[in-house]
């Protein structure tokens, strides 16, 4: 099964607007402002470490917190993840993770969710965001230029491969997807301080992901193994450069480009 990413992952909305907070750009009021929208709109009782979101982001500040960097790890890609392998573990189990950059040692947040209430009244969730002692700094990840490349890349390949195994026929929306180059404006994520260029990939790789979570629902039009196999291959290389094209994004941030407005 292919990861799902969200149009705001949880850790993303936290790296973005943290990242402007501990740059003087926007209050603390605002980050929290931004987390709640992102997850569900309704303030839920969302922490870091021991402490309520707010007094957690606090202690990060204390603890000599520079940057905020989003990584989006799965099982057999651990590339950005910090160590040691314990927390490698834990983070590719979320499939995110924040590294906090400027803290000796450096630290790593890794979020888990927490379910209150009844399905049948209306299920609130909050985040719990667990600070572990990382081993690293890791290398920053891809660009935005090369992450934008690669998902070029990987659109045309995908799209080749779905036309020969005649997905279209079977799912029509998802090839409609895949071919449509209007670029909408991408979710809340992406604080003050990210150039125009982060938020134009932002949006295409939320676009996308809105076609992987299409195409997970069944099989398309593959009915033999070997058919299924190369579909799955397809969109695993896709999801692959989705997943970078996040990371490049919310790693984009500059103070320099506070002013800059994002492309509408």
């Amino acid at each position: 099964m292919l990861p799902a990413l969200s149009a705001s992952p949880r850790s993303g909305v936290l790296t973005g607007w943290g990242n402007a907070w501990l740059a003087g750009l926007v209050g603390l009021d605002d980050v929290i402002t931004q987390v709640h929208h992102a997850l569900g709109g309704v303030p839920a009782p969302h922490t870091l470490g021991d402490e309520p979101l707010v007094l957690g982001l606090g202690a990060l500040r204390a603890a000599g917190a520079e940057r905020l960097r989003l990584v989006l790890p799965i099982p057999g890609d651990a590339a950005g993840l910090p160590g040691p392998p314990e927390v490698n573990r834990d983070a590719i189990t979320a499939g995110e993770a924040v590294i906090v950059v400027g803290p000796v040692p450096p630290l790593a947040l890794v979020p888990g969710v927490v379910v209150h209430g009844p399905s049948v009244e209306g299920r609130l969730e909050s985040v719990h965001w667990r600070v572990l002692s990382a081993g690293r700094v890791p290398p920053p990840g891809v660009g935005l230029r090369a992450a934008e490349h690669e998902l070029s890349d990987a659109i045309r390949t995908t799209t080749a491969d779905l036309v020969n195994l005649d997905i279209a026929s079977a799912r029509p929306e998802v090839m409609a997807l895949l071919r449509d180059r209007g670029e909408a404006e991408p979710g809340p994520g992406l604080g003050p301080g990210h150039p125009p260029g982060a938020h134009a990939l932002l949006a295409r790789a939320e676009r996308l992901s809105a076609l992987l979570d299409l195409a997970a629902r069944d099989d398309g039009a593959a009915v033999t193994a070997s058919e299924i196999a190369r579909r799955t291959a397809a969109l695993r290389g896709l999801s692959a450069a989705v997943r970078r094209a996040y990371e490049a994004a919310y790693d984009a941030f500059d103070p320099s480009y506070a002013t800059v407005r994002p492309p509408r």
